[in-house]
């Protein structure tokens, strides 16, 4: 056999051929953006389209309020909010664990990734403050509809809700607004869990940062990036 017949041979292997690339550290981060399409990659954003035509016929007008978010977006909404509850006299891991209640530590976020989307129904009068979980929840409020429609019938468009309101999941509070694109971000996930370190992501301008040790991050980990519907895991 010669040199070339060796080669050939070689990737003609299936489990060689087939080998899985490994997501960016930086794109996992959010520190360097996928390719997008309205707020998502490719292949989620192609399936939110044809979910929102099938919710039209029931009179929703789904809207992704919040799709792709980088890190330094994400910096801004933590800092932010660090800024905030400090002004309110919360200090030390109390208020770091109350910036956690809704918002990831900036390259932690699902939305990061261009898998997952927060979504609202548009057909409607909209509230001041519409990523409420009762404007979901509640048989009167305003996104009820809205989220009755994506419990019945999300999944069969690959959108699974991330963050649910099983008693038993850590992490984040119940936000019947946020969904994942489960083919996708189970690989993110993969990848997240794999390779990223505390060093990739406590850059500079993170407030609070002194609070974020490795031990920390580890908790952190396991009850936060990983504390979601089971579906996604």
């Amino acid at each position: 056999m010669n040199r070339q017949q060796f080669l050939l041979s070689i990737l003609a292997i299936p489990a060689l051929a087939k080998l899985p690339i490994e997501i960016d550290i930086d794109i996992l981060t959010g520190q360097i953006a996928p390719v997008l399409r309205f707020g998502l990659q490719k292949e989620p954003s192609k399936s939110f389209e044809a979910m929102k035509k099938e919710a039209a016929k029931a009179k929703i007008k789904l809207h992704i309020t919040s799709g792709y978010r980088s890190y330094n977006k994400q910096i801004e909404i933590w800092n932010g909010k660090y800024d905030r509850y400090s002004s309110k006299g919360l200090k030390g891991i109390s208020l770091i664990k109350k910036i956690t209640e809704f918002s990831a530590m900036p390259g932690t976020s699902r939305h990061h990734w261009g898998t997952d989307a927060d979504i609202l129904d548009i057909s409607v009068l909209q509230p001041k403050n519409p990523l409420e979980p009762s404007h979901y929840v509640s048989s009167k409020g305003i996104y009820n509809r809205l989220y009755e429609w994506m419990l019945h019938n999300s999944e069969r468009f690959g959108f699974y809700e991330a963050y649910t309101d099983d008693p038993t999941r850590t992490g984040y509070e119940f936000e019947p607004w946020h969904y994942s694109y489960k083919t996708l971000a189970i690989r993110y996930l993969k990848d997240y869990n794999r390779n990223v370190k505390l060093s990739y992501i406590k850059l500079p301008q993170l407030k609070g940062k002194e609070l974020i040790t490795e031990a920390f991050f580890s908790e952190y980990k396991r009850d936060y990036v990983n504390g979601l519907n089971p579906y996604l895991q």
